[in-house]
């Protein structure tokens, strides 16, 4: 009996370190840089151990993007993210339809399996926290732009004008 206890318990200290280590979730860091084309972002994401930061290498690392604004009115192909030369590095190019605030979600498969998401905004962003869409090239600020004056005598809204609007026009 003491040698089948003894035997548990040698199993359970070499075995269990092992699954703690295995049992690991992932953790991601993503770094988003315009591309050569309108539209087009080349992710660098440092994939990491949660818990002990070690670089996760050899790591089948997909990509998806999808506007959660927007849920299933914009999203993009996934695509596999490649190795970089650096452990734990791995790099996406990403095409979205659209600038805003994208959801990354990316599907970790190797030496663990794990699902990351990661909210990552992409374009400018005005200074009321909307996006300005169409007037801007990649990489301009939105104070280089400038708004048009309103013409001589065009009426301004307010917040509950329009009814009002209405019956001046009857």
């Amino acid at each position: 009996m003491r040698v089948v206890t003894t035997l548990m318990v040698a199993t359970a200290v070499l075995v269990l370190p092992a699954t703690l280590a295995a049992g690991e979730r992932a953790k991601a860091m993503v770094d988003c840089k315009e591309a050569d084309k309108q539209l087009a972002y080349d992710c660098t994401i440092m994939l990491m151990g949660k818990d002990s930061g070690k670089p996760i290498e050899g790591a089948d690392l997909v990509v998806k993007a999808d506007m959660p604004t927007m849920p299933m009115a914009h999203n993009v192909k996934p695509v596999k993210a490649m190795p970089m030369g650096k452990p734990g590095s791995y790099m996406a190019r990403l095409e979205l339809e659209m600038q805003g605030e994208w959801a990354l979600t990316m599907d970790v498969s190797g030496p663990m399996r794990d699902r990351l998401i990661e909210k990552v905004q992409f374009g400018a962003i005005s200074a009321e926290g909307g996006m300005k869409h169409g007037d801007m090239k990649p990489g301009e600020s939105m104070d280089k732009m400038k708004m048009k004056p309103e013409a001589e005598g065009e009426m301004k809204m307010k917040p509950g004008d329009h009814g009002d609007m209405m019956k001046k026009q009857e």
